[in-house]
């Protein structure tokens, strides 16, 4: 994961998945990237895979359990400001 985030998560999701996807993105006018530790362990990383260099994590068939999210910025290690949007419909 490139980036800089808090050593804490920005937020933490418990999610009982059904039979449509996790979507999970931010919007933001800087360059942030999304990191997010899911329930079986695994890192899962994005920088610019949403609109513009907004970041977005798509999981098909999300696990069920705790989602542990970061939201940072990638060449800048000040804060900015963006929205966390977690969806099983669409990224933003």
């Amino acid at each position: 994961c490139r980036g800089y985030v808090a050593n804490a998560p920005d937020f933490r999701l418990r999610f009982s998945p059904g039979s449509l996807p996790l979507i999970i993105s931010v919007a933001s006018s800087a360059d942030t990237t999304l990191v997010v530790n899911g329930p079986d362990g695994r890192w899962y990383c994005d920088d610019d895979g949403g609109n513009g260099l907004n970041p977005a994590l798509n999981f098909g068939s999300p696990m069920a359990g705790q989602y542990d999210i970061w939201v940072g910025t990638y060449g800048n290690p000040s804060m900015q400001n963006a929205t966390l949007h977690i969806s099983e419909l669409s990224s933003q």
